[in-house]
Order: structure tokens, then sequence, then C-alpha cells
């Protein structure tokens, strides 16, 4: 069984070039199962099916084809390949995550966006009906806006915030308060 010199350690290149050579393969295999994927879609939409038909292949299309090609391109990479190719991608996406404390004003800003965007999409038609229109008119901006406020207070309130939220969902989580 050939082994890469260090899955952990981003940017340590295989030293094998068949390594080197599978890695670059299932890479390819994995582009090649999302451009599939994205790239039949339209096809789906121009026939002739019916229109529930369509929505499964759609699905199909988007989510299992990806998923397939994945499951191909790990077994030509192998464990060593994909540890690798992980530690790579994390390494790059690592500089994008929340900072684990954050200043109190950037706290009660991110917490004040929080809170205002559930509320008012939640509470908003029936407090501002004249609001209607634009949400009649516009639904999709409208929601993509309020999703994108909400990503974007996430990541103002920080990785201890990230880690509040998901205690809301562990049975045994208990808070604990700062000594005052």
């Amino acid at each position: 069984m050939t082994t890469l010199d260090s899955p952990q350690v981003p940017g340590v290149q295989p030293s094998d070039p068949r390594q080197r050579r599978r890695l670059i393969l299932g890479v390819a295999v994995w582009i090649v199962g999302w451009i599939l994927g994205l790239g039949l879609m339209p096809v789906v939409e121009a026939s002739t099916l019916s229109d529930g038909l369509k929505t499964t292949l759609n699905g199909v299309l988007l989510l299992g084809f990806p998923k397939l090609f994945l499951v191909l391109a790990v077994a030509i990479m192998g464990k060593p390949g994909f540890a690798y190719l992980k530690s790579l991608i994390g390494g790059h996406l690592r500089r994008f995550a929340p900072a684990a404390q954050v200043s109190p004003l950037r706290y009660r800003i991110g917490l004040i966006l929080f809170i205002a965007v559930i509320v008012l999409s939640s509470i908003g038609p029936y407090v501002a009906p004249q609001s209607g229109s634009l949400r009649m008119q516009h639904p999709h901006l409208v929601a993509m806006s309020g999703d994108l406020l909400l990503v974007v207070s996430l990541f103002l309130l920080g990785g201890d915030f990230w880690d509040k939220l998901r205690s809301l969902f562990v049975r045994d989580a208990k808070a604990v308060f700062p000594p005052s």
C-alpha cells in the first residue's frame, strides 16, 4: 500500500509520481461528475418529460452525480490522497472561518442583526403590510437578502456564538455563565 508523506500537513506534495497521477485523476473525475451533473440539467429541462420526472432527474443530477463521482474519485485517489486533498482544501478555507472571540461591539452588532433578521422575517408581513408589494414583486430577492444578512450576522458573532448555537442541539449541554 502506498501512502503520502504527510496527509495532515497542507502543502506537502505527494512524492511518488504514481500517487500524483492518482490524485490528479481523482480530482478530474470529481470535476467531471459536477460538470456532467450540472451540464445535463438543461437537457432534462428541455425534454418533454413530466414535471415530476424532470424534478426527480434534476435532483439526482445535482445531488447524486457529484456524490457518485466523489466516491469514484476517492477510490482512485485512495485514503491518503483524499486526506491530502481535504487538508489542502481545508487549509485554504480556514482563513474564512469566523474569529473565535470578537469585541463586545462586534458581538452586539451581530446579535442585533441576527435577532432583527429572524424577527422581521417572521412577523414582518403582519407588522408592515405595505412592504408586501416588495415581497410579492421580488420574493427571491427578499428571501436571499434575509439569508445573506443572517449569514453575515453569524460571522459577526464569531466562533464562540457558533458553539452556543451548536449547544442548542446537544441535549446534555449546560450554560456556563462567567462570574460577575
